[in-house]
């Protein structure tokens, strides 16, 4: 793309995106990468127009948008090329349905809104299948047209020339509302209804059309297709039930969806090409962008008595200056490039400057050479236009000049460090309110990194490739994981005395104490004195856990996680656990309904109060607590997070959970939260099942460069994040055995020893 069309573009970059000193290219990737947008980003533009009040109104104004959009946007870039504008929407196309990511999150999932933005952010994910992802099927759409761009994970990306500042300003808007979570959802609301309703401008169906590419990511967005029937029939599910909450903000709404329109309309004015540069600002840019290499390999060249390499110094670089003593040199003939040496001689085979200049830069010194007769000094409206190298590299700093690392490993904060002995409740609490993952909310994000690090050390000397050898886990094959899944799981249902079944207890049948290694099977034991107070005591004590059920995967909602094949299986998960966008079957709603049919009512899992419970043990909150830091760190932590899953989900099959179900049919309580993880926890289609495949998905990656020690890391990774899960088991199991111990086994002497049948 002509570096001058480029600036253009940046030129029209939306509003709000250029009001911060960072250009829209580090925004862009600054928010996608999950950290804190600039401080000084302005705010979204104001609606032109009043708030709809109502759904009806909201949804018909949304229509008017999308036929203005029909009548004016498509002929608004009639004059661009069709792989300008293909490329241009590729950085928000690539991202689809990134604004509902801070929807998604466990806080929000159990109500009827959560549910449906749900639904929604899954269907934009591709449901699970990584190849249907909106962002994969516009990718599909670019090949198809014989475009490429560098992966969206690489800085490659947003460093590419083929994009214009104003491609990623149109993305911003949704990246602010994901990375904002709670406090902009109702924006979020309206962004994702706008993009539901407009669909890609019109602008970009006509360029594929002209480019022949119009595939199935154009197929599905199609007014009247049944995807896009699904689509908006879910965002009007989400707004319906934002009304049903009580006291909608129409007016946020529409903010929210009135900044798409907006920044589509700077994006479309960026397309009309810009005027072409005179002949000065053209040369004046070509000096620009050679003079920092040129530096150093002209001394013996002299310009009016000076060396050419002083006028050349980058620090104190006159571009106007060096071209005004050029003209009057030997090396031009004004009017005549056919004439000049510079032409002639300098940059031909056998010249100084041979093969420095491409055929493009030499026509602009022709052009040069040309307009000196009309016009031997420079316009004072003249200036240098930058650089596509200049530009390429601009994402790589942010405003202030200092370099910017997506994978910042530095140490916690000093406020955070101060922090660290927080209690467990406590801890819960800030994770679990969190603004977004890594880095969005600095203090939260440097929490998490403590307390996942110190529990990573604590699993660091049980996980050795001896150890795993000894255990069938090493080397790594996926023929091999498989096989010792299998295995474990017969354990779990046929040997629930073995060592490795107490390991993999998880966080839902962690309370139960009776679980020893000479316990009968069939719920005998010290399991049968367990009265019916203290079964709905340790029901209670998995509602810090049941109710965020599925929060380790939160993170891979995020912008820069969810459009690789890993990610997609992962979401299958998360998806489940937060009962597939039906309120009913959200595994801490189940859990809610058991409980209060016992007359335990717990508030919102974010609320203070929650925490502030009397009758929750602090140990109840450490498993959770692992399960929201990780999620703070998932992109970084990924191996590990692979690891801690599959743990999560095979814990969830077993005698373990039966038994628990045994004691609370025995007492009348509602089983449903045990039967339920017995099922969709299955190797066979279920949760373990997808588990496995997601890790074999990531190690063969690993894999296909050849790099053995890769692999061998990779797999190390793993193994940890799965120990990690057991050791956080622990406190609980030890707090409840320390609660209840005592007084099971006095009830046990009293049956088997005194013949006391007495409670």
């Amino acid at each position: 793309m002509n570096a001058l069309h480029t600036l253009a573009s940046d030129r029209a970059a939306s509003p709000g995106s250029r009001a911060s000193g960072a250009s829209p290219r580090a925004i862009y990737r600054r928010l996608r990468a999950g950290e804190p947008a600039p401080e000084d980003l302005a705010d979204e533009p104001a609606p032109e127009a009043g708030a709809p009040d109502g759904i009806e109104a909201f949804f018909a104004a949304l229509t008017a948008l999308r036929d203005e959009d029909e009548r004016c946007g498509a002929s608004s870039s009639d004059d661009a090329e069709p792989a300008r504008v293909l490329l241009g929407y590729a950085p928000t196309a690539l991202l689809d349905g990134c604004w509902l990511a801070a929807a998604v999150r466990v806080r929000h999932a159990d109500g009827a809104l959560g549910a449906a933005c749900l639904d929604a952010f899954y269907l934009e994910c591709g449901e699970g299948d990584p190849a249907r992802h909106h962002g994969a099927l516009y990718g599909a759409a670019l090949a198809a047209a014989g475009l490429a761009l560098p992966d969206l994970g690489s800085p490659a990306f947003e460093r590419s020339a083929c994009l214009a500042d104003a491609d990623f300003a149109l993305a911003i808007p949704g990246l602010r509302v994901a990375q904002r979570g709670n406090a902009t959802l109702a924006e979020a609301l309206g962004h994702h209804a706008a993009a539901t309703v407009l669909g890609p401008p019109a602008a970009v169906r006509r360029a594929a059309s002209r480019a022949r590419c119009d595939g199935l990511y154009f197929a599905e967005h199609a007014e009247g297709a049944a995807t896009a029937r699904r689509a908006r029939d879910l965002a009007r599910r989400c707004l319906e039930a934002h009304a049903a909450g009580g006291a909608p903000d129409w007016s946020r709404v529409w903010r929210g969806a009135w900044s798409l329109w907006a920044a589509w309309r700077a994006w479309l004015a960026s397309l009309r090409p810009a005027a072409a540069p005179s002949a000065w600002e053209a040369m004046l840019a070509l000096v620009e962008a050679k003079a920092r290499h040129a530096f150093g390999f002209h001394g013996r060249v002299r310009l009016d008595g000076q060396a050419l390499d002083d006028a050349l110094d980058p620090a104190r670089l006159d571009a106007r200056r060096v071209l005004l003593r050029l003209a009057r040199s030997p090396w031009i003939v004004p009017g005549r490039p056919d004439e000049s040496p510079l032409v002639t001689r300098a940059v031909q085979f056998g010249g100084p400057m041979f093969g420095v200049f491409t055929d493009a830069e030499v026509d602009v010194m022709r052009a040069w050479i040309r307009a000196l007769i009309e016009a031997p000094e420079p316009p004072a409206s003249a200036r240098a236009i930058r650089s596509a190298e200049e530009h390429e590299g601009s994402p790589r700093v942010d405003h202030d000049g200092a370099s910017m690392d997506v994978n910042r490993r530095g140490g916690s904060t000093p406020r955070a460090q101060a922090r660290a002995g927080l209690p467990l409740p406590e801890l819960y609490h800030r994770l679990l309110c969190a603004r977004g993952p890594g880095d969005v909310d600095r203090e939260a994000g440097a929490l998490a990194r403590a307390h996942v690090e110190a529990m990573l050390r604590e699993v660091h000397g049980e996980v050795s490739p001896a150890r795993l050898a000894a255990d069938g886990r090493w080397p790594w094959s996926a023929a091999g994981l498989s096989r010792w899944v299998d295995a474990r799981l017969r354990e779990q249902i046929f040997e629930e005395g073995h060592a490795h079944a107490h390991s993999t207890a998880g966080p839902h049948a962690a309370p139960h104490p009776a679980r020893e290694h000479t316990q009968p099977t069939g719920g005998a034991g010290i399991a049968r004195e367990i009265t019916r107070d203290e079964a709905v005591w340790l029901l209670t004590q998995l509602a810090p856990a049941a109710v965020i059920d599925g929060a380790w995967l939160q993170g891979m909602t995020a912008p820069g996680a969810l459009h690789t094949p890993v990610a997609a299986l992962l979401l299958r998960i998360y998806r489940d656990e937060l009962g597939a966008g039906v309120p009913a079957q959200h595994h801490g709603n189940v859990l809610r309904r058991a409980l209060a049919e016992q007359g335990v009512t717990l508030p919102p899992c974010d609320a203070r109060a929650f925490v502030e419970r009397g009758d929750l043990l602090p140990q109840a909150f450490s498993m959770p607590v692992l399960w929201l830091a990780f999620a703070q760190r998932s992109t970084e932590l990924l191996p590990e997070l692979l690891g801690l899953n599959l743990a999560i989900e095979m814990a969830g099959i077993g005698r373990g959970y039966a038994m628990a179900a045994a004691l609370l049919r025995r007492h009348r309580i509602d089983p449903y939260f045990f039967d339920l993880h017995n099922t969709i926890d299955n190797a066979a289609s279920g949760h373990t099942a997808w588990s496995i495949e997601a890790i074999t998905r990531l190690m063969d990656a690993c894999a296909a460069p050849g790099d053995a020690l890769a692999i061998e890391r990779a797999t190390l990774r793993i193994w940890r994040g799965y120990a990690a899960y057991a050791r956080a088991s622990r406190p609980l199991v030890r707090a409840v055995a320390v609660r209840l111990g005592p007084r099971l086994g006095w009830r046990w002497l009293r049956r088997h020893l005194l013949g006391d049948t007495g409670r």
